[in-house]
Parts: C-alpha cells; structure tokens; sequence
C-alpha cells in the first residue's frame, strides 16, 4: 500500500538521541510508550578494545533516590561482537534517571561502563489521562487511562497480641506495615475497552503516576475486576469504567528475560513483510530490526 505524504506538512521532530561521553552506549526516550530505548555499539568511534569479542551487556538503572536495579531486557542483553540493545519500560516517570552499560566478554570477563541520563515524560498535570498501567510480558497492551477514583491508600498493620496474666496491658508483637493499597476507578474511551480488559488479565502489571501525586511506582496483579462499567446509556456511554485494587508486589526477577517492545514483535514482522528480502531491505543492522528502526 503507498504512502502518501504531502511534503508541505511540517515534518516530525525524531526522538532526541543521547550518547555517553565515550560513544558506545546511546538511549531514545520512547515518549508514546513511556519508555526508554538502549542500544550498545562497541565498535563506534574510537572501538572498544576487543570489541569483537564482547557477547553482552548488562545495563542498570540508578533512580534518583539511589536505587541500582537492571533493566528487565539487559540483565544481561546479547550485544554480539559489541552491539546490541534493550528496551525499559519501568523507568520512572518525570524524573531523570541515569543507566549504566558494562560490556561483557566471551570469557566472562567485563569491560569498562558507560553511562547517561535521560527523563521519561510523565503525564502533564491537568491532562484527564494521569496514569499509566504496563504490562510486563506483554507491553503493548500498555494503557494510559484517566483516574475516576483513588482514595487514599491503606497500610495494613501485622501485629499478634496475648493477655498477660496480673498485667493490664497486653503483649504485642507486630511487624512491618503491609505495602500501601489503593482501590483504583479509571475510565477508558470506548475504543480501548478491550485493550483495557486484555491488560489487566495479562499478569503482572506496573502503575506509574506523576511524581506531584507522591505515589511510588507499583507492580501488582488485580484480583477482583469491575467493568467495563458504561459512564451513560448503554450503547452511547463516551466512556468505560474498570475498578481494581493496587497491592503491590515484589518486582519480578529480571536476570535472563527477553527483549519487549511496546507493539513491536516477529509476529509484527510477518505482518509487515511478505519475504525476508523485504525486512533486510527495510533494516541496516539487527539493532535496527530489533527496535522497529528507533536505533
């Protein structure tokens, strides 16, 4: 099918590319998706020493409070003969976060880190679309939806109490406070309402607000569903509503998972192209291919 393009309309800016000092490791804000596109390449400017022979890489992420995690896709990622990438779709929101890249020899042995920083936009305040719910196996179904409600949240106490004997007062033993909960109402366009119902079946998922809503990120699975709910008349309803609990969990372990890109898959490519020819015409390198052209 062509592609008509009428060359008066202003074109679109591409995503800013930010590269470390020494040229080898690079990130691509995906703003549409909330996430950040990483890439390696060993063999830029002045190549790594033994470049060649560079079979991973493993990249973390330092939040601004401290926190060193990997990202879930490069822990480690393949990076053959010094170039690879990875995608993060769980860096948080509004804030500028810093990755570190360390190549990883066919020996075991590593390599000097690179590092950059860059901020992943959170929804502006005063948009009626404020919270993004992801999925983590599979991205794409990833929605940004509109909060009806969010009370305040709920930190359930552990504690065992026992009468003593000639006391008045009790024995007590407790714990930590559960995590926060909260019981979330969010509305959905007509549109997205299957979208909506396949996200919040499809396992564990992360909901991420602004930093004003001082919410720390979460992953959680819902238990008990409500909706689609029609916010009028059944058949003109302009919009959809789903309750659920936030009870947040552990994150996933993230040591040997696969690369995830938000609506990008083999499955994509069969779609797109009819032979191999045509992908390999349409790409420059892997790295290209594995990031629909981003990198």
């Amino acid at each position: 099918m062509p592609m008509i393009v009428n060359p008066s309309a202003p074109q679109p800016a591409p995503p800013a590319r930010v590269t470390s000092p020494d040229g080898w490791f690079a990130a691509i804000v995906d703003a549409p998706w909330a996430g950040v596109v990483l890439s390696v390449d060993y063999t830029a400017g002045t190549p790594l020493a033994g470049a060649g022979n560079v079979r991973q890489v493993r990249i973390m992420r330092t939040d601004p409070d401290g926190t060193i995690v990997p990202v879930r896709s490069a822990d480690p990622a393949w990076a053959i003969e010094g170039v690879g990438g990875a995608y993060d779709h769980e860096a948080l929101l509004g804030v500028a976060v810093i990755y570190t890249a360390t190549p990883i020899y066919a020996n075991g042995s590593t390599g000097p880190s690179s590092a950059l920083s860059v901020t992943v936009p959170a929804p502006p305040a005063g948009e009626d679309a404020d919270l993004w719910i992801k999925s983590i196996d599979e991205p794409g179904l990833s929605t940004r939806c509109m909060i009806v409600s969010w009370p305040g949240p709920v930190s359930a106490g552990r504690q065992d109490t026992a009468d003593v004997a000639g006391s008045p007062y009790k024995a007590l033993a407790y714990d930590t406070h559960a995590a926060e909960t909260w019981q979330v109402v969010v509305d959905v366009p007509p549109e997205r309402v299957d979208r909506m119902r396949a996200l919040l079946r499809s396992g564990v998922l992360l909901a991420q607000v602004r930093p004003d809503y001082r919410t720390p990120d979460a992953f959680f699975v819902p238990a008990d569903l409500t909706g689609p709910t029609p916010t009028g008349k059944l058949g003109s309803s302009e919009g959809y509503r789903f309750e659920f609990t936030v009870e947040p969990l552990e994150r996933p372990r993230t040591a040997d998972q696969p690369l995830r890109i938000p609506g990008w898959s083999w499955d994509k490519v069969a779609e797109l192209f009819a032979t191999w020819d045509a992908v390999a015409a349409s790409y420059t390198s892997w790295a290209s291919l594995s990031t629909n052209g981003i990198t």
